[in-house]
C-alpha cells in the first residue's frame, strides 16, 4: 500500500510505541497507590516539560492531556457560558467534528459564520469587518487548513481579536509537528492539537494549551470534575489517563523536537508533486498567495471525474490511499488531498504520485 493521507492519521514512530509499553510496565509496580499517583503526577509533569519543547512554551503548566483535538475543543468551549445573540467566528476550512461543534451552539441561539479564505488579503479583510460587528465573542479557527494546507495568518487573527477583546482558540492539528510552531510568540487562549497526526504519536492523544487569559476571562464557568493537577489547565485533565499513551506522544513530540523540524523535503516532494499533476490541463491545485504547509496539496480534476470513485478506484485497483472532499466543505469540493511525510519511501511517494497523474489523463 502506498499511504498518501498523513494528514488524517500518521503512522505512530517506533519509539513512541515503545515507550508507551514501557511506561506502563513500570506503572504496573505502582498502580494507584501513594507512590503510585506521586509517581504519576511526576511523569506527567515530564510530558508537560517534553511537550512544552516541541511548542515553545515556556510554562508547562498550561498544558493539558486530552484523546485528541476533537475532545479538546469540545472541553473548550463547554467550559465557556454562550448566551443568545453570541457570534463566533470561524472558517470554511474548519474539520467536521470541529464544524459540527460549532453548530451545535445554534441551538442556543449563537450565531456562527464561516469565512470563506478565498486569498490572504481577502481572508484578513472579511475577518475584520465582522470582528468588528456587535456580539463577536471569540474567533475558532485551524492554524493549518486540513483540506489543502494553507497556513493561517493567526499572528495577524489574533492582533484584530485583541483589539476587540475576542477570545482566540486556534485548532493546531495540521500544525504541531508540520511546520515549526511557536506558542510563546503567539497571542491566544486556548491552542489544541492531535497526537496521531503530524507528531506520528499513538492513537488516542492530543494536548491542549491553556493561556492564564482564558481562566480569567467573564464567560468562563469551568470544567466539572476531579483531577490530580493543580494548574488551572489540569482541570481538563477529567477522570483518569493512560500515562502510557501521554508518555508515547511527549516521546514523539520529542522526537520532532530534538532535530527540529525541517519542511524542506516535504517542500520539494511537494513541487514535484505539482510538475507531474499540473501537466494535465484538467488538473487545478487549491492554493492561494500565501503560505502553504509542506505536506499537503489539494487538486480537482476535470468536471465531470466523480472524485470519489477516483479515490476508490485508487484504493482498490491500486492501493494508493489518499483523501477524497466529495460535498465538503462549502464551494471546495469535489477534490483530492494528497499528504505524505518527510520519512516515507521517496520511491513509493514518486510511484504514487507518477500513478495519479496517469490516471488523470487517462
Amino acid at each position: 500500500m502506498i499511504y498518501l493521507n498523513y494528514a488524517a492519521l500518521c503512522p505512530a514512530l517506533a519509539a513512541a510505541e515503545d515507550e508507551v509499553e514501557r511506561t506502563l510496565a513500570e506503572f504496573r509496580r505502582y498502580l494507584y497507590s501513594d507512590a503510585g499517583i506521586e509517581w504519576y503526577l511526576r511523569k506527567v509533569q515530564e510530558c508537560r516539560h517534553k511537550v512544552g519543547a516541541l511548542l515553545h512554551v515556556s510554562d508547562p503548566s498550561t498544558i493539558a492531556f486530552t484523546t485528541n483535538a476533537s475532545t479538546a475543543h469540545y472541553l473548550t468551549l463547554s467550559s465557556l457560558k454562550w448566551e443568545p445573540g453570541d457570534t463566533i467566528l470561524t472558517t470554511t476550512h474548519e474539520n467536521p467534528s470541529i464544524t459540527k461543534q460549532l453548530r451545535a451552539l445554534e441551538r442556543d441561539g449563537v450565531r456562527v459564520h464561516a469565512v470563506k479564505p478565498a486569498s490572504l488579503q481577502a481572508f484578513l479583510q472579511t475577518l475584520e469587518a465582522r470582528v468588528n460587528e456587535p456580539g463577536v465573542k471569540a474567533i475558532v479557527m485551524s492554524h493549518v487548513s486540513h483540506v489543502d494546507g494553507r497556513v493561517f495568518p493567526v499572528h495577524d487573527v489574533a492582533s484584530l481579536a485583541r483589539a476587540r477583546q475576542c477570545l482566540v482558540i486556534i485548532d493546531g492539528a495540521q500544525a504541531v509537528g508540520h511546520i515549526p510552531v511557536d506558542l510563546d510568540a503567539l497571542d491566544f487562549d486556548g491552542y489544541f492539537f492531535a497526537g496521531h497526526k503530524w507528531c506520528q504519536g499513538p492513537l488516542g492523544t492530543g494536548a491542549m494549551v491553556m493561556r492564564e487569559g482564558f481562566f480569567a476571562h467573564s464567560r468562563y464557568r469551568g470544567i466539572e470534575g476531579e483531577h490530580l493537577g493543580e494548574s488551572p489547565a489540569g482541570s481538563f485533565e477529567i477522570g483518569t489517563h493512560n500515562i502510557g499513551l501521554i508518555a508515547g506522544l511527549a516521546e514523539a513530540c520529542e522526537h520532532r523536537h530534538q532535530p527540529g523540524i525541517d519542511t524542506e523535503p516535504q517542500r520539494t516532494f511537494r513541487e514535484t508533486a505539482k510538475s507531474l499533476l499540473g501537466g494535465h490541463r484538467n488538473c487545478r491545485f487549491m492554493e492561494w498567495q500565501g503560505p502553504h504547509a509542506p505536506g499537503i496539496l489539494t487538486f480537482r480534476g476535470a468536471d465531470d471525474l466523480d472524485h470519489g470513485a477516483f479515490a476508490r478506484r485508487l484504493a482498490s485497483e491500486a492501493e494508493i490511499v489518499v483523501k477524497s472532499f466529495v460535498d465538503y466543505p462549502e464551494d471546495d469540493a469535489p477534490a483530492i488531498r494528497l499528504s505524505w511525510s518527510a520519512t516515507m519511501d521517496q520511491r513509493d511517494w514518486l510511484k504514487g504520485v507518477t500513478e495519479i497523474a496517469q490516471r488523470l489523463g487517462s
